[in-house]
């Protein structure tokens, strides 16, 4: 049902309209915040639940809360694994990875982690290592609690509102794949944009 959401979805809703709440609340904390499921759907589902809710009339505030609510504490579970299994398992039994990719890891946290939480959401696979590795390189608390809220914040209100408005235009409705690719790859245009911007142009200003 999870991985044909947007098939079933409708149906859950018209059947059981309060526990799917629950439900979705659970694909998208277990998406963030157990690394093995890093494998369910992330952008389109969300994209899907705004076209259902609008179809639906159904209480678009509480789909955003809950949806929010569930992709914070999915980073923070995401944080603790990281910071406890990861620790013990990977880094002081597995001695893997070494010290000397840890501390460029851990580099990169602490100059780019607040930027990249911004936007690590919108990418599949990334939504659920970044976190992970945030822990184990034992990012500053604070510092990732911050990012990984506003990051919840805005991957939520852009996807789940982009499906409230657009997704029951017929176009976008049967062509739901290729939006969702073209929205994930603007997604990675613009990170690598950045990237670009920061390697090359900002040297050469300064």
């Amino acid at each position: 049902m999870v991985l044909n959401f947007d098939a079933h979805l409708p149906q859950l809703v018209a059947i059981h309209a309060n526990l799917v709440y629950l439900i979705l609340f659970g694909v998208v904390f277990l998406q963030i915040g157990v690394l093995p499921l890093f494998f369910l759907p992330g952008n389109p589902f969300l994209f899907v639940c705004g076209a259902v809710w609008a179809a639906s009339q159904l209480n678009i505030f509480l789909l955003i809360v809950v949806l929010i609510a569930a992709a914070i504490l999915g980073n923070l579970s995401g944080y603790w694994l990281g910071n406890t299994v990861g620790q013990a398992f990977f880094v002081n039994y597995l001695n893997w990875p070494n010290q000397a990719a840890l501390d460029r890891t851990h580099v990169f946290y602490d100059k780019h982690g607040e930027k990249s939480f911004l936007f690590s959401l919108f990418l599949p696979v990334i939504r659920t290592i970044a976190p992970f590795l945030a822990g184990v390189t034992q990012m500053q608390f604070v510092k990732f609690v911050r990012s990984a809220a506003f990051g919840a914040v805005l991957w939520v209100l852009v996807c789940v509102l982009a499906g409230y408005f657009f997704g029951n235009i017929p176009i976008i409705k049967n062509h739901l794949g290729l939006v969702t690719l073209l929205g994930l790859g603007l997604v990675i245009v613009v990170f690598l944009l950045k990237k670009v911007w920061d390697m090359f142009v900002k040297p050469s200003q300064a």
